[in-house]
């Protein structure tokens, strides 16, 4: 039995790990650490965990626990991914992995050292619609690649002004939060990694934190370009986020590569004509978890390493530069 221990009683630990542990043999979740010892015991109660703890160190070093699902703002993200692997825990952490590349390089490098499973929460990556957009885009069908499009944009009040997540000492912004799936979504498809070339920010309180950013990308080596575009305020009700790779011989159109579970659509068009797949509509954080206690019980190679969150952080960092801002703080 794998013995999960929750840091931070989050609305997304719902669905990350709660949801889906139902669901999958030899996963509990056994105890659930907040900084607030009631909270932590609601927390704990709702979920059904036998323990609680006041504190995130008291869970972190518990003996209760086999890994840690952290799912507190970025800026927190380095000290108790750290701190887990230490104590010799296994670690989910949350995206964006860090405050910045910096900080994402030091948890890396723990991992490495560590031996431990240290997974980044991109559960879009271990769905099967995943491997469906990549499967034509490898196939030929749509040609060389030549240009990559992507965007995850929230209409504005989606995301309150009083959240964490236009807290800039925080980790917040628009790229940060929802730009960086867009920038993993761009990087996967292309096979490679991008250089940006310029990058344009609003910012609505003038303070740093980024409502809505978009960036143009280029793959040389591929003779492709990109752009990625996120926003917190976009000018609509509900949610957004598509993929749209443009090939020599065709379009590939991927609607809601995010979370397929809440509807998605896979459209090719080519000269031939236009043709949609069907998208398996099970839950991507089921399959996150799947992979994790594989990772765990049998060494299983997993994609969203804490490497390849280094890269994605470095490439948030640069596009916050291009736009003249500055990349997240490290917390104290």
């Amino acid at each position: 039995m794998i013995r999960i221990g929750v840091l931070a009683a989050s609305r997304i630990a719902d669905k990350a790990v709660v949801a889906p542990v139902s669901q999958i043999d030899g996963v509990e979740i056994s105890a659930v650490g907040a900084r607030d010892a009631a909270r932590a015991a609601e927390a704990a109660e709702r979920w059904g965990a036998a323990h609680s703890y006041g504190s995130y160190r008291e869970l972190v070093e518990s003996d209760q626990v086999d890994a840690i699902y952290i799912g507190t703002p970025a800026t927190l993200h380095r000290p108790w991914t750290l701190a887990a692997l230490a104590a010799g825990k296994h670690v989910l952490c949350e995206k964006p992995l860090a405050a910045n590349a910096e900080d994402a390089a030091v948890m890396a490098e723990a991992a490495d050292a560590s031996g431990l499973v240290a997974m980044e929460a991109f559960h879009w990556r271990y769905h099967p619609y995943a491997q469906q957009i990549k499967d034509v885009i490898t196939s030929g069908e749509i040609g060389d690649i030549r240009r990559i499009e992507s965007r995850f944009d929230i209409g504005e009040g989606g995301i309150p002004q009083g959240d964490i997540r236009w807290q800039y000492p925080l980790g917040g912004g628009a790229l940060m939060d929802l730009g960086c799936y867009p920038i993993q979504f761009v990087r996967w498809a292309a096979g490679d990694d991008p250089e940006v070339v310029s990058a344009s920010a609003i910012c609505p309180n003038d303070d740093g934190v980024d409502g809505q950013l978009e960036a143009e990308l280029a793959w040389p080596a591929l003779g492709a370009s990109g752009r990625i575009h996120t926003s917190m305020i976009a000018e609509f009700d509900g949610a957004e986020n598509d993929l749209v790779v443009t090939g020599t011989k065709g379009t590939l159109t991927a609607v809601n590569p995010l979370a397929p579970q809440n509807g998605a659509s896979l459209t090719v068009d080519t000269e031939s004509g236009s043709r949609t797949e069907e998208v398996d509509d099970s839950a991507t954080y089921f399959h996150q978890l799947v992979a994790f206690a594989d990772a765990i019980n049998n060494g299983t190679a997993f994609p969203t390493t804490m490497g390849d969150g280094v890269t994605n952080m470095a490439i948030i960092d640069a596009c916050y530069q291009a736009a003249g801002l500055e990349p997240r703080p490290r917390h104290p």
